[in-house]
């Protein structure tokens, strides 16, 4: 399943913070990279998409977040395929970021 599929079912959860875009969006990759938290090994990535826009994602994609700034605010939306195990954990860890 592509991340445009997944996309087109909705986020999983939208969480919003008044940090900047890039602010959070570096602490999603770091902190879904963190192997002491999640004891696997998962190569995150940082994505620039439009303006003021990134996306964090994984190599296999089962979960990824897209986090746009607008106006001084910011939302994430955080998507996972459905039935993923991963979905409280890293939304949890996810929410430490805003």
């Amino acid at each position: 399943m592509s991340l445009n599929q997944t996309r087109s079912a909705g986020p999983a959860q939208v969480y919003t913070s008044q940090k900047p875009a890039v602010a959070v969006a570096e602490c999603i990759k770091v902190t879904w990279a963190n192997v002491q938290l999640f004891g696997d090994v998962a190569d995150v990535f940082m994505a620039k998409g439009d303006p003021g826009a990134f996306t964090v994602y994984t190599t296999e994609g089962e979960y990824f977040a897209d986090v746009a700034g607008k106006a001084g605010m910011t939302k994430v939306n955080f998507y996972a395929k459905p039935g993923a195990k991963v979905i409280e954990q890293r939304g949890a860890v996810l929410a430490t970021c805003l």
